[in-house]
């Protein structure tokens, strides 16, 4: 089998269509997602154990479900209730919900990873606990958890795909319809992965360069 590469060319056009709206879905997937675990954490940590079992039974039930099902329970349960969310908003939010829970988790991790007696050096030197967090503790946790945001946000790139499925016009959307016009399924998703193998690698390589950063400084 001939690969045919006039073809590769005309799709691209296409394709690249639905790549804006990948890569700013992504971005702010990932920026929330970020952003929505530091509630989280704070509440898996709280000395209220009432608030610690919610938040962990709230991280349980998100990760535990399918981020497709959630996003077909918010599209048509917000339809239902008369408050329809696009597509668009739609698979933001479930992939927030989502991987916040995780992120939670690789927030939790990092601290928690950290001595205990580093803390208490802190308030020796006469820190508050909210000072010894913020200049011991937090500093030595951020180090740790990159490698493992790196991998949560390789994750939500991926994960984009799937609001294809509630006629998000981003790469998959386009890539489908392509086959579906023209019956090339090889070529066509041939050209989708390498797609999102160039994005997931620039991500990747960024998160890299800012881990080294970090650990230098």
């Amino acid at each position: 089998m001939s690969l045919d590469l006039a073809f590769f060319q005309r799709i691209l056009s296409t394709l690249s269509e639905g790549l804006l709206t990948t890569l700013v879905l992504a971005a702010l997937a990932i920026a929330l997602s970020a952003l929505w675990g530091v509630p989280l954490v704070m509440g898996l940590l709280s000395r209220s154990r009432l608030l610690s079992r919610l938040t962990g039974a709230y991280i349980e039930v998100v990760r535990n479900t399918p981020v497709l099902v959630q996003m077909f329970f918010i599209f048509f349960g917000s339809g239902t209730l008369g408050y329809p969310l696009s597509g668009f908003a739609t698979g933001l939010i479930a992939m927030v919900l989502q991987n916040g829970a995780y992120i939670a988790e690789i927030y939790r991790g990092g601290i928690q990873s950290i001595p205990g007696q580093q803390a208490e050096g802190g308030l020796a030197l006469g820190l508050t606990p909210r000072r010894a967090f913020r200049i011991v503790i937090l500093p030595q946790a951020l180090r740790k958890v990159i490698p493992p945001l790196s991998n949560q946000g390789i994750l939500i790139i991926k994960d984009t795909s799937l609001v294809a499925t509630i006629s998000v016009a981003e790469l998959t959307f386009h890539a489908r319809m392509l086959a579906d016009r023209t019956a090339a399924v090889f070529e066509i998703f041939f050209t989708l992965a390498v797609f999102y193998l160039i994005i997931t690698a620039v991500f990747g390589g960024a998160m890299r360069l800012l881990e080294r950063r970090i650990r230098i400084a």
